[in-house]
């Protein structure tokens, strides 16, 4: 079970799930994306950040006075993880892409599988830390707002820079998906309830 989380933080969650959810469904009914989606997508990308940034920021504690002091040691760790974050998804990604087009699977699986799996490790073993250091308010939020950027930000940008309609027919299975595990963790948040059941549920779908 999760700690308790304020309305507002769980306004933002259920905001980026439902933003994670409806996109992929637009997508899909439009048959196609471009450029235009693309700079839709960005622009929902730097209104959600503008609504982020104006969240309460959380009120002083005991220890946190004293971390202060240590922050320019705390951004240098974080700036050499996610250094090494991006290094380890870059060597992931590519020999495993390599690999699997040498077999002949389709790139849409590869993408599906390999790549997103791939990508999604460092997300993984941070997601765990986080949650076995008592910090599950910070693993949902790396978990949504992963989601959330993906969808608006990347894929915004992938569009943007690409000359090309993408068709998106060949994503219908992924979409639904998609949608299925985002409306289970909506409703995992409105029951305030998560364990190792909730956690089964998904592992399974």
């Amino acid at each position: 079970m999760y700690p308790a989380m304020a309305k507002e933080e769980i306004g933002n969650l259920y905001f980026g799930l439902f933003i994670a959810s409806l996109i992929p469904l637009t997508l899909l009914y439009l048959g196609q994306s471009s450029q235009f989606i693309g700079v839709i997508l960005l622009a929902i990308f730097v209104f959600y950040m503008v609504q982020l940034s104006r969240v309460k920021r959380l009120r002083d504690q005991g220890t946190l006075s004293s971390e202060r002091r240590r922050l320019s040691h705390y951004t240098a760790l974080a700036l050499v993880g996610a250094a090494v974050v991006v290094a380890s998804a870059f060597f992931i990604v590519d020999s495993a892409s390599f690999i699997a087009a040498s077999a002949g699977v389709p790139p849409v699986v590869i993408g599906a599988t390999i790549v997103a799996f791939g990508t999604g490790i460092p997300e993984l073993v941070t997601s765990i830390s986080s949650a076995r250091k008592g910090h599950f308010n910070l693993t949902l939020g790396n978990i949504v707002g992963s989601c959330f950027i993906n969808i608006t930000f990347i894929l915004g940008v992938a569009l943007l820079v690409s000359p090309l309609t993408v068709n998106i027919a060949a994503f219908s299975n992924l979409a639904i998906f998609s949608l299925i595990t985002n409306l289970f963790l909506w409703y995992f948040l409105s029951d305030e309830r998560m364990s190792w059941k909730e956690g089964t549920l998904l592992l399974v779908l």
